[in-house]
């Protein structure tokens, strides 16, 4: 594993800034490449709109697969054992995507496909289109070995959830709890312990002296005699619910609002921390070899990360390095932006 230098943007071709990096170095690669829109995109300013990057491609899904191949294939060149991949996509092309990183990365570590909801309704429905409106993203999550860096996050229950499970109040403190069960899960074969409580012999997910200590501090209720005993599971001591793999809480950037840099194809940096705080730990090293605006980067500096930013685009790379030393104004962290220009 060689040394790198972080906290600094390359402005240049991506493949050869990946080349110039050494082997096991970073722990997080988040990629928002173009999507195989075969459009020109435009950065709107107060003078009109002015071309900020080509999405066309004359050798077709071919000449950009070819290219992703690439990236994937250094990315994972990069990443340490415990490092992962994040590639966001659209309905374009993340079918071709998911393929060839199931060929870099092997289709078992591929960990999730998750669906971020940018929009209630599409104007893509009018003027006769036979087709449903396209309102989400595609992020497709790959660890790079089997036991990647993990930092799950907890959302709260559902109302309807809380009001169905969460139905018991106990009188003393005013608690609401959910009944658990007690049962050994595993059983024989698992080596749960086998004995009588409160009338019920089988086996039990804790010891017997366990069982008597939760049943002494009221934290075991049975409802009447010969009823299974059922553990008091109190909602102001539950984390909540995993986060699953549709992401619908967290809104798109829209030009009016205070984070925009009025780039297109900015994401919201929400997005961003989300994904950084799952997959990396304090000082790790993110790196975005198409960060665009720069928000990746600025994501990762908020959470005390360190970063590396790559776009071929000087304009993009303005537009970060403006952001993160607007940041470093703002906070007096010792951290410096360097801009390459190459």
């Amino acid at each position: 594993m060689g040394l790198v230098k972080t906290n600094r943007i390359l402005c240049g071709n991506a493949l050869s800034h990946l080349d110039e990096l050494p082997d096991d170095s970073v722990n997080l690669v988040y990629l928002d490449p173009p999507f195989f829109a075969n459009r020109i995109f435009q950065k709107k300013n107060h003078e009109g709109n002015s071309p900020s990057f080509n999405d066309k491609w004359v050798g077709g899904i071919s000449e950009y697969i070819s290219l992703m191949h690439d990236v994937f294939e250094h990315s994972k060149r990069l990443l340490k054992d415990t490092g992962s991949i994040y590639v966001h996509c659209d309905w374009h092309a993340s079918h071709y995507l998911k393929v060839e990183l199931d060929k870099v990365f092997g289709y078992d570590n591929f960990r999730n496909e998750i669906v971020w909801k940018r929009h209630n309704s599409h104007n893509d429905t009018k003027q006769g289109a036979r087709n449903m409106g396209r309102i989400h993203d595609v992020i497709l999550f790959y660890s790079k070995g089997k036991s990647p860096t993990w930092n799950p996050i907890y959302q709260k229950y559902p109302e309807e959830y809380v009001k169905k499970a969460y139905k018991h109040l106990e009188e003393k403190t005013g608690r609401y709890y959910a009944h658990g069960d007690l049962g050994g899960p595993g059983g024989a074969a698992k080596g749960d312990p086998y004995y009588t409580f409160l009338g019920i012999t089988r086996y039990w997910r804790y010891s017997e002296k366990k069982m008597n200590q939760l049943y002494k501090e009221g934290k075991i209720v049975q409802t009447k005699p010969g009823n299974m005993p059922m553990l008091k599971r109190y909602l102001d001591e539950m984390k909540g619910i995993q986060l699953q793999d549709i992401w619908d809480d967290i809104k798109p950037i829209q030009h009016t609002r205070k984070e925009s840099t009025r780039y297109p194809t900015q994401k919201p940096i929400k997005l961003l921390e989300r994904i950084i705080s799952m997959s990396t730990n304090e000082k790790d090293i993110v790196l975005d070899a198409f960060c665009g605006s720069g928000t990746t980067l600025v994501a990762a500096h908020n959470l005390g990360r360190r970063w590396i930013g790559i776009d071929q685009n000087p304009e993009a790379c303005d537009i970060a390095e403006k952001r993160i030393q607007e940041r470093l104004e703002s906070e007096p962290i010792p951290v410096k932006a360097v801009a390459k220009r190459n």
